[in-house]
């Protein structure tokens, strides 16, 4: 797929999945746009992009404040008069916690950081691709969004909310140009979860780089007739 001359926003860049989408995204000829929170995951995310770094504005912000995502999303249509594609990647888990036991801010933080920032980025951007009548975005759920699990229900709730976001969006924008999917990962291949469940079969899980795949096919004009999809990536986990 091509992208040159596009402009890709994506936020939580510089994580493990994130850094997999944003190279995807250039190597297919994109400028991107990457939010971060983490410092020390900058240098190296732009050890991964190589060179390709040029192609890069990164941002530190954070997605659950309504000024700071305006303030990217100003500054990225003043630097590139453009957004085509947004993926809403930031996100976190909490888990392992009975929800008689879940402290308020951790289920506000789960909410705020899964579905809140899906929110706020999608609001932000919304209204140009609606003058533009053109755009994709893509959001990031997980397969536990699809029930609810012992321990899991902080984080199963923001990613159900996810799922249903996208839904409202895409029906709300469908006969204006624009798609809105999800992805529904199930455990990801990346260096925190190995580290967290060492002895677990790591070939199962879904690798980063096929996520990847699938959210360039949904940003890509082939997917123009996909939306409002929730569509599950789950490896053999």
């Amino acid at each position: 797929m091509n992208y040159q001359g596009n402009v890709v926003l994506i936020t939580g860049g510089t994580g493990a999945l994130g850094t997999a989408v944003t190279g995807a995204f250039l190597r297919a000829g994109a400028m991107a746009v990457v939010t971060y929170i983490i410092d020390a995951e900058v240098e190296p995310f732009y050890a991964a992009v190589k060179d390709r770094r040029p192609h890069v504005t990164l941002y530190k912000a954070d997605v659950t404040k309504e000024r700071d995502v305006r303030r990217v999303v100003q500054n990225t249509i003043n630097k590139h008069g453009q957004i085509d594609v947004l993926v809403n990647i930031a996100g976190g888990f909490v888990g392992g916690i009975p929800v008689a036991e879940t402290p308020e801010e951790k289920w506000d933080f789960m909410l705020n950081l899964n579905t809140k920032s899906a929110f706020l980025c999608s609001k932000a951007v919304l209204p140009h691709m609606l003058t533009r009548r053109a755009g994709r975005i893509v959001n990031i759920s997980a397969r536990a969004g699809l029930h609810g699990s012992a321990g899991l229900g902080a984080y199963a709730v923001a990613k159900s909310g996810v799922l249903i976001l996208t839904q409202a969006i895409a029906d709300e924008v469908k006969d204006q140009g624009i798609t809105v999917n999800a992805v529904l990962p199930s455990i990801i291949d990346t260096p925190a979860n190995r580290k967290a469940m060492s002895d677990a079969d790591h070939t199962r899980w879904v690798r980063p780089e096929d996520i990847a795949r699938v959210i360039l096919f949904l940003a890509s004009d082939d997917a123009r007739a996909i939306t409002g999809a929730g569509i599950p990536v789950y490896g053999r986990a």
